[in-house]
């Protein structure tokens, strides 16, 4: 007992001594005592029942009630003196411990008042504990019973739950005044995100859905990592001045709301690849990873050297992330001007490729497509002579090599490659998955676009995807499910509110198909009222409206669809001939849902072949 009281006041004697920094932390404490930082943690929550971090926090709370007694120092400046680099933090935090706010300190000196606080949260985790032990063989009971009716649930979508080494990293606030500093911020996050996406045990959360969140801030840090599925959320905010920045971030463990750290950083705006590299490493170190030498050179690995090139990049991914063909053009400018700072910007290169890309799929003609095929091709091929381990580039070409080329093997290769040099990418599974789906491994497909969505949840693009292979496997229910969550992400597209239509009118859930089908007439601006499509239910039920969907969406793709659905094979597959003599891409067609039978027709396997695919007619389950 004597010694684990001696290690106690040696521990507050070494923070106490190096109170007034800020960026003393966790590390810093177990070297100086000599025990490694997983031995400490051990032994404080042994002895006191909280993390390294609760402790250093607790001594300098403390030390700060005693300078709030007196009349020497304002809080702010007693804030800096006990280390908090933010006053607003450390409000937060002395009214956590104390109950209190600091500003109320000195009503509160009474020394028995204090001690009778104490008692009671002494009791209270007493008590806590013994409910704990009281519930645990009721919490064993219920824990059965529902695993039993969960489990159906997470057979079919193979989402975790939040791991030990699970990150979201949530969008820096721009405290500069200045709108494009706002790039700058964003940029910080993406570099943030790319060398922890490095680490293959973590789970990184990809900026599609932690950008949810940049203009939400009613939520709470714990219902924000439920949403995204993760144990721990990084946040921060960064003031830029001329050549300089000073950078706020704070670790933050969700499940309880506590913070592990904040630190502030004062450097030159020439120093912010070295700042990502330095929090990276840190965070890992809190999540009880070792890493090798291997995996510290790869975070530390600098994309570019060049500022400029980086904010210019940074312009062309806003431009990109839209997916709007008037942006294309917008982000191919930025991605070039990028290049021009930095000729060897591998990174750049790939996401020019991949913007050619996108790009195909709002082309006019087969010259266009042709032109933007080669141009996507070309760009990825560069960024790979410069950096052959960049994921984003082998998945541009695996992704060229399936939905355009239709070389099924040579697709798989490039896909098996991207997989090797990295697994933390969303874009990648989501493409693989519709890959597999394709060459009809339809089990494999829902690993993958469950991966995609364990990585980016909040992805407009990935629920819609997810809904669809839902939707060729007859799995209608959940299609419908997995579109309303699509639709609530981006509320401006037609597939949202088509597919559940789809899905409700096979379930023959004719009221909700009806009520899907008006928020698609909106979606289309079409002129139809909603008493007309009223009037053709009444008149000729669910056929009624598909009929409408025939008539009145004007991408032939979809109409193509709805012809399935009314089981009109011979006019579907006319009007998938025609697309594909136009030029139009058809990766999906093959396994498209069929109430009659399609995919047995000569005619449509025909296609099939034209389409070079290792196509074997299959009945749906």
């Amino acid at each position: 007992m004597i010694q684990d009281d001696t290690l106690i006041s040696k521990l507050k004697t070494i923070v106490l001594e190096n109170l007034q920094n800020e960026q003393f932390g966790v590390e810093d404490l177990s070297k100086i005592i000599g025990l490694s930082r997983s031995h400490l943690h051990r032994k404080l929550k042994k002895l006191k029942s909280q993390s390294i971090s609760q402790f250093i926090r607790e001594v300098r709370l403390q030390e700060a009630h005693k300078l709030l007694q007196q009349d020497t120092y304002s809080i702010s400046e007693i804030a800096y003196q006990v280390g908090f680099g933010s006053t607003s933090y450390f409000h937060k935090c002395f009214h956590e411990y104390y109950g209190y706010p600091a500003s109320e300190a000195k009503k509160h000196i009474n020394k028995e008042s204090f001690k009778q606080r104490e008692e009671k949260r002494r009791l209270f985790n007493f008590k806590y504990q013994n409910k704990t032990t009281y519930k645990f063989i009721a919490l064993i009971v219920i824990s059965f019973f529902a695993g039993y009716l969960l489990i159906n649930h997470f057979a079919n979508n193979k989402v975790l739950s939040p791991n030990d080494k699970s990150i979201a990293v949530l969008p820096f606030k721009n405290i500069s005044g200045d709108e494009e500093n706002q790039f700058f911020a964003d940029g910080l996050v993406e570099g943030l995100l790319n060398r922890l996406a490095t680490l293959e045990e973590f789970k990184v959360i990809s900026r599609t859905s932690s950008e949810i969140y940049k203009h939400n801030t009613t939520k709470t840090i714990p219902t924000i990592a439920s949403e995204l599925g993760v144990s721990y959320i990084l946040e921060g905010s960064i003031q830029k001045h001329e050549h300089k920045a000073r950078i706020t971030v704070q670790l933050i463990d969700a499940a309880r709301d506590d913070h592990v750290w904040i630190k502030s950083f004062d450097r030159e705006l020439s120093d912010i690849f070295n700042i990502q590299s330095e929090i990276a490493i840190q965070i890992a170190s809190d999540l009880n990873t070792t890493l090798s030498e291997q995996q510290t050179s790869k975070i530390k690995k600098n994309l570019t050297e060049i500022i400029e090139a980086y904010r210019l990049y940074q312009l062309g991914r806003f431009y990109w992330g839209k997916r709007l063909k008037k942006d294309y053009a917008t982000a191919i400018a930025y991605f070039n001007k990028a290049i021009d700072k930095d000729p060897n910007y591998a990174l750049a290169y790939a996401s020019l490729g991949d913007t050619y890309f996108l790009k195909i799929w709002v082309s006019q003609s087969r010259e266009e497509i042709g032109e933007n095929r080669l141009k996507a091709e070309y760009y990825a091929l560069k960024a790979l002579d410069l950096d052959p381990n960049l994921v984003e580039a082998h998945t541009v070409l695996a992704s060229l090599y399936f939905y355009i080329d239709w070389e099924w093997e040579k697709a798989n290769q490039a896909f098996a490659r991207a997989f090797e040099v990295g697994t933390n990418n969303s874009t990648l599974h989501h493409r693989y998955s519709e890959y597999l789906s394709s060459i009809g491994k339809h089990e494999e497909a829902r690993l993958h676009i469950n991966a995609a969505l364990e990585l980016d949840p909040l992805s407009y693009i990935v629920r819609e995807v997810s809904a669809k292979l839902y939707l060729n496997r007859g799995q209608f229910q959940e299609a419908i499910d997995e579109s309303k969550m699509a639709g609530d992400l981006n509320m401006d597209h037609i597939r949202p509110p088509l597919y559940q239509f789809f899905g409700h009118y096979m379930l023959k859930n004719d009221e909700l198909a009806l009520e899907n089908l008006k928020q698609l007439r909106t979606v289309l601006k079409n002129s139809t009222t909603d008493k007309v499509l009223e009037s053709i239910f009444k008149i000729s039920g669910r056929r009624g409206l598909m009929t409408w969907c025939v008539e009145n969406i004007p991408d032939k793709y979809f109409k193509t669809k709805s012809l399935v659905f009314l089981g009109e094979n011979e006019k579907a597959i006319h009007e998938l001939e025609e697309l594909y003599e136009s030029g139009r891409r058809l990766p999906d067609v093959p396994y498209w849902y069929s109430p009659n039978s399609l995919e047995t027709h000569p005619r449509f396997i025909a296609l099939m072949n034209k389409m070079n695919l290792p196509y074997t007619p299959t009945s749906l389950p």
